[in-house]
């Protein structure tokens, strides 16, 4: 499922297989490890640096009960005009805008942690790699920087690819996600509105 960079515009944000062996990895936390007492316990060697953003993807509880990230579909640009379509295409044009406006809204914010390879290994090990979540790499921005809000950054974020469909979340983890909640908006600058839109939609 690695992607490489040569199938231009349309696979900019896909998500590539994370290589082992690096020393150090920022890990972006979008479920439950959003809280950092439970990063603490999970993972002790490893450092909450601030909140980021991951654009293009849809946050979900899938079928295992847990979250999730799914990458939302890019448009192609393969229409060509045709003279006589002049109305169509721009009526379509406008469509496609407004997809864009909806799919640069959607996005995901998550907390970066700065994890060291013992961590990443436990890490591993809570997460279910590979029969639960798989590693991969995207690209996240900083959510709240001043002056450098358009820098990317790379991130190691584990998804479920063979679950993507919604469905309701164990009952023991609402708690713990409201406790990951609780944390990132009172420390982390994390917005209510966003939570309760994309996050508590799936358990209130």
């Amino acid at each position: 499922m690695s992607s490489q960079g040569d199938s231009q515009r349309s696979q900019d944000s896909t998500m590539t297989l994370m290589q082992e062996n690096v020393s150090e990895v920022l890990y972006f936390a979008y479920g439950s490890n959003l809280s950092t007492e439970q990063m603490r316990q999970r993972c002790p060697l490893s450092t909450p640096v601030g909140l980021a953003y991951l654009k293009g993807w849809k946050w979900i509880i899938n079928a295992r009960g847990y979250a999730n990230v799914v990458q939302l579909p890019v448009d192609s640009d393969d229409d060509t005009p045709d003279a006589e379509s002049n109305k169509q295409l721009t009526v379509k044009g406008k469509e496609k805008a407004e997809r864009r406006d909806e799919i640069e809204e959607d996005g995901v914010y998550g907390l970066l942690y700065l994890v060291p390879p013992t961590d990443e290994e436990r890490l591993d090990g809570y997460e279910g790699v590979p029969w639960a979540y798989k590693k991969f790499q995207v690209d996240v921005k900083w959510a709240n920087a001043t002056g450098d809000e358009d820098s990317t950054l790379r991130a190691l974020i584990y998804v479920d690819d063979m679950r993507m469909d919604e469905h309701v979340p164990k009952n023991e983890y609402i708690d713990r996600m409201e406790d990951g909640i609780e944390d990132a908006v009172e420390n982390w600058g994390l917005d209510e509105d966003y939570v309760d839109r994309v996050m508590r939609r799936f358990w209130e």
